[in-house]
């Protein structure tokens, strides 16, 4: 329960990074000149991140089997999710709304968001691998066949 809490708070502090923080580590933000190329580099930020969400999502739902309820769960966590993202992204940018700048904002927290999303599958399908650190029961998914 402890650490469910911590990766909660560790996901909402990624999620409130700022985003210059975001665009520091992406070349394509140092080469842009125009608010266009900007929005064109946080489009790619999003699909990158949204893409390796997908990869993960698809592992988890693959380590699911057929254990039909523990997928709608997750299905439905993850709906549950999209729609805090985009609440949270909406509240996030709002006083830029209407502005030239305002997609790259959107695009960006969603991709900040969205990394932290990452961050929690990870874990879900580490989980149990480190017998001194988890037990089977407390992962959602269960671990990898050997």
């Amino acid at each position: 329960m402890r650490k469910n809490c911590l990766m909660f708070l560790l996901a909402a502090l990624v999620a409130a990074l700022p985003c210059a923080a975001q665009a520091a580590d992406d070349p394509c933000f140092e080469k842009a000149q125009t608010q266009a190329q900007l929005n064109a580099c946080a489009t790619d930020g999003l699909k990158r991140a949204d893409n390796e969400l997908n990869s993960l999502f698809k592992q988890m739902t693959d380590r699911l089997g057929n254990d039909k309820k523990a997928r709608q769960l997750l299905v439905d966590a993850q709906r549950k999710w999209i729609s805090f993202r985009d609440a949270e992204c909406s509240f996030q940018v709002m006083r830029s709304a209407g502005g030239s700048i305002q997609p790259m904002r959107q695009r960006m927290c969603h991709a900040a968001i969205t990394q932290a999303r990452v961050l929690d599958f990870h874990k879900q399908l580490a989980c149990g691998k480190d017998a001194d650190e988890q037990t089977a029961a407390e992962c959602a998914v269960p671990p990898a066949n050997k």
